[in-house]
């Protein structure tokens, strides 16, 4: 079968492997139907977490059971599902209270050796462990591509939202307006924002934000922090959600949050750093919460619901689908931003 693969810093390649096989009673084999590249793919891309030539890339895929193992009780071959971008025990103290991101067993597909060794989701078929937890069935009335984002980049945006408990007529900053970004601004504004400011330099992530209900602000034109004052007499937002991974971002965050507000840190990090000042931050009431990796698990039922009741439709963040074979194109055009969103048909 063909998988991607990475082929060194800054490079992938499409490879020829081996098909995967059931290797314990509750996996579960896929075909993949749609699989697509994330902005975490190029964190490892460019070295920000380590992965190492010939390993298998992606993590956000949906597709069909093609094969259940003996212990798998809720799919069967045929069943439409999508897969869990880290694949957890569901039985450990974590797991048992939701927080699965935490879990004894984490593991997370297409992230070689820092992620737990699992294979790659950008490929033609995928062996997902512990399957009766790490798939979600999708409804007849979801389409595949709407359902992918179910499996990470929607969830995280609607699980940071909901984190932040917004209030109606709250005004929300979203700095960064990536597929994550994106998502945070549609749950911001399906949660009862009275209005959500979407952060950036990216024109055509700006307008996705800007037709989807998001105020834009450039980066590149404004201040983000003085068009934060002005939208709130002064204030500064009530709520923040830094859905980009770099100190610059997180900084902004805060330079944006009023008195006594909050920021929600969805972005990755791996080994940056800040100094913060301890009395700024107390002096103002800062609620500063990091949402880490996204409990999936705990969330994607709702945010699945939410996708079949049209309150969050993902659809408009994507902008090219490419052949698993033009994979390598489909890299540039997402690290280039020439891309908001590239779907890989294997």
């Amino acid at each position: 079968m063909l998988a991607v693969q990475s082929d060194g810093l800054g490079k992938v390649r499409v490879a020829e492997v081996a098909e995967p096989v059931i290797e314990d009673a509750n996996d579960a084999i896929i075909r993949v139907t749609v699989s697509a590249i994330c902005g975490s793919d190029l964190h490892f891309l460019h070295g920000k977490a380590p992965i190492y030539p010939g390993e298998g890339l992606g993590h956000e895929a949906v597709g069909v059971v093609r094969q259940a193992g003996p212990g798998v009780r809720r799919f069967s071959p045929g069943d439409r599902v999508v897969v869990a971008f880290n694949v957890v025990c569901g039985q450990c103290w974590f797991c048992m209270r939701g927080q699965t991101q935490l879990c004894e067993d984490f593991r997370n597909l297409g992230a070689g050796a820092f992620g737990g060794g699992l294979p790659g989701a950008q490929a033609e078929f995928l062996r997902v462990p512990n399957a009766d937890v790490n798939l979600l069935a999708v409804p007849g009335d979801v389409t595949d591509e709407k359902a992918l984002f179910v499996g990470d980049t929607l969830t995280t945006g609607y699980y940071a939202a909901s984190i932040a408990k917004i209030e109606e007529g709250d005004t929300v900053a979203v700095v960064g307006c990536g597929p994550v970004g994106y998502f945070c601004v549609l749950a911001a504004l399906a949660t009862g924002a009275a209005q959500v400011l979407a952060v950036d330099s990216d024109r055509a992530r700006l307008e996705l934000a800007a037709a989807a209900g998001a105020t834009p602000i450039d980066i590149a034109q404004r201040n983000p922090s003085t068009a934060a004052a002005e939208a709130t007499k002064d204030r500064g937002a009530d709520v923040v959600l830094e859905a980009v991974g770099t100190p610059q971002a997180f900084e902004s965050a805060i330079d944006m949050v009023r008195r006594g507000g909050e920021v929600v840190v969805v972005g990755m990090y791996a080994g940056e750093s800040v100094q913060v000042q301890l009395g700024v931050y107390w002096a103002r009431a800062l609620t500063v919460r990091f949402a880490g990796i996204t409990p999936v698990h705990a969330w994607w039922e709702r945010s699945m619901q939410a996708v079949l009741d049209g309150r969050l439709d993902p659809s408009p963040i994507i902008s090219h689908r490419l052949p698993l074979l033009e994979a390598e194109r489909g890299y540039e055009m997402f690290d280039s931003r020439e891309a908001t969103k590239v779907l890989l048909i294997p």
